[in-house]
């Protein structure tokens, strides 16, 4: 894939630039994993959400590497955000350490996201798993097979943030006759593991930013599923006055956007 910046006279080919932007997410893995088998600590942000110094040490070391790849890029963080941050129109988003809860919790459901953003959307995006290494990129070599629908219907949800909104979407889908299987995964594992035909659809009701799925997004795309709005039912946009994202859904391909979509739009409509 080959971006022309036009105000910063610019080509980016995100595939000359993969190999970097791989290296830079593994060092920043790396060092998540030192601090992750260690004895640490967490504090709570303004907004409650706990942080550690695997966020920060992630966080400084993909900063500091894209200054270096792409110096005229801006770079958008979730740890250095500000609410009156002026967006340029491509920019690199990331989320240095995605599922803190699951990192404290020590469970292994967390992330490191590194996306860029080119008018409003998620044009590519780079997911890795730190407790192996493994990577989901939205440059995969990913196989064209005929999507499939699966039954029963594999439903992936928040490990550490369930909300009642989403025991009453599985009691709509038990009440509409749809026989269903719940997967739990943290971070956004949870929408690889759509990438991965591990789950088949990931409702999510609860609060969610940007930078939390970007990077997922962009990969999703690459493997055939799509995410959507649950407030106007089109695909997401970036660069909101507001980074937190509406309620959404992600479908693993379009077979299963088709068969699901237009029940999920009844329920959600039911309650607004």
């Amino acid at each position: 894939m080959i971006l022309i910046i036009k105000k910063k006279l610019k080509m980016l080919d995100f595939n000359k630039l993969l190999p970097d932007l791989i290296d830079l997410s593994s060092e920043a893995s790396s060092s998540i994993m030192k601090i992750y088998n260690s004895d640490f600590s967490h504090i709570n942000k303004d907004d409650g959400s706990p942080l550690t110094l695997a966020d920060e040490s992630s966080n400084n070391i993909i900063i500091e590497g894209l200054k270096i790849i792409t110096p005229e890029i801006q770079t958008v963080s979730e740890e250095t955000f500000k609410n009156n941050i002026s967006y340029e129109e491509s920019y690199w988003l990331i989320d240095p350490l995605d599922g803190t809860k699951e990192f404290i919790n020590r469970n292994g459901d967390f992330s490191v996201n590194i996306s860029f953003i080119h008018k409003r959307r998620s044009i590519f995006g780079i997911v890795q798993r730190p407790t192996d290494l493994r990577i989901w990129t939205s440059l995969d070599k990913v196989s064209q097979a005929k999507p499939e629908e699966t039954s029963p219907l594999r439903i992936v949800m928040s490990r550490s943030h369930k909300r009642e909104a989403d025991t009453m979407f599985l009691k709509f889908l038990q009440d509409s006759d749809i026989d269903y299987e719940l997967v739990e995964k943290g971070s956004s594992l949870k929408i690889c593991a759509l990438c991965d035909d591990e789950a088949d659809i990931y409702p999510r009701f609860g609060p969610t930013s940007e930078w939390d799925i970007a990077a997922a997004d962009a990969v999703l795309k690459s493997y055939g599923g799509s995410i959507f709005s649950l407030e106007d039912f089109e695909k997401l946009k970036y660069s909101k006055k507001n980074i937190l994202n509406p309620p959404f859904i992600a479908y693993r391909n379009e077979l299963i956007r088709e068969a699901y979509s237009q029940k999920v739009e009844d329920y959600v409509k039911k309650l607004l």
